[in-house]
């Protein structure tokens, strides 16, 4: 087994151990507020310093939009005689953090809406990022910066901390007395866990359980004056999370992740010498070391490992559980990504 194979291997024993093992977590880990969140914003924007690499001279919407910038400093030119193609004009995007105010720098992403072959070593200018409500919200500028990772693609960049924010979007997270918990992950067990969890906290408060997502919190009226003091009580409190009940596969690194509550019922599984059995007999004579046979509703932890103990290919046991799954004898869900 090479270097990057055993890497793999104990990359998925700890996350056995971690999935198998479910830690007390607390409530912030798993949830939310309702009403905290991000704001996604949007600007068109111009990058200048291409040496050549930015969209052609004939680009319509790039001999617009320089004339109308230089014109804003009092140089009037033609669009019809801005012939450069050291301009690209750019989408610039960035999400708005909750809680964030007036002189705070968030990161943007810069990408080419042009024919340009490439925004590296380019520098954005000062460029306008409105939300849905076409209110500016915060201001971009700065040099764009193109991952090496990335080199197959040079018509999309980052500024690190390019945007300033130039308005705060007001969070608001409490309705009246009532305060909403949603869940990351949508569970009904889970839900009702964190309802116990916090009535036994605080059980002179009203905790309704909404649906598998969200749970509604009486703040005490006492707790009022200090409502943050209160939430961040309740969110350090510590629960048991129910196990996850998905098979998650990365089909393009060939990872599996397993779910602890993740059986397989009667199945029969074969491929080239190799039959595998779940829950009943093998037809045939008796077992040899090819043939195997499972106890019902085995967990797919061990069907995976015994593929892997008789030389099967994780590509292939990705198809056997996809063939699996379609079957109806997976006891799950399966996520291919």
């Amino acid at each position: 087994m090479n270097c990057k194979k055993a890497l793999l291997v104990l990359l998925l024993l700890v996350i056995a151990v971690m999935v198998y093992s479910v830690p007390q977590v607390r409530i912030k880990d798993i949830s939310y507020l309702k009403g905290v969140r991000d704001n996604q914003l949007t600007g068109i924007g111009i990058v200048t310093g291409l040496t050549g690499k930015g969209d052609s001279s004939s680009s319509v919407m790039l001999q617009e939009s320089v004339s109308n910038m230089l014109a804003h400093f009092g140089v009037n030119i033609s669009p019809d005689d801005i012939k450069s193609k050291n301009c690209a004009i750019v989408m610039v995007t960035m999400e708005l953090p909750s809680f964030v105010g007036p002189g705070d720098r968030v990161d943007v992403i810069v990408s080419s809406i042009g024919d340009a072959r490439s925004l590296e070593g380019g520098v954005l200018l000062q460029t306008n990022l409105q939300a849905a409500n076409s209110r500016v919200y915060a201001v971009a500028q700065g040099k764009v910066f193109i991952p090496t990772r990335n080199s197959t693609v040079k018509t999309v960049g980052s500024i690190a901390s390019g945007a300033i924010v130039e308005q705060e979007v007001l969070t608001r997270y409490l309705n009246g007395r009532i305060i909403e918990v949603v869940l990351r992950n949508p569970d009904f067990v889970t839900a009702d866990k964190l309802k116990s969890v916090v009535l036994s906290a605080f059980p002179d408060i009203s905790v309704l359980t909404n649906h598998a997502a969200s749970v509604s919190v009486e703040i005490p009226q006492d707790r009022m004056n200090d409502p943050v003091a209160f939430i961040a009580e309740l969110e350090a409190l510590t629960l048991e999370p129910d196990v996850s009940g998905k098979v998650v596969i990365d089909s393009e690194t060939e990872v599996i992740i397993v779910g602890e509550n993740v059986k397989i019922g009667k199945v029969a599984v074969s491929y080239k010498q190799i039959d595998m059995s779940v829950g009943s007999s093998l037809l045939g004579d008796e077992e040899t070391p090819e043939q195997f046979v499972l106890d019902e509703t085995v967990n797919v932890e061990d069907f995976v490992n015994l593929l892997k103990k008789v030389g099967v290919k994780t590509d292939v046991i990705i198809g056997i559980l996809k063939a699996v799954e379609r079957s109806g004898a997976l006891y799950g869900s399966l996520i291919v990504m």
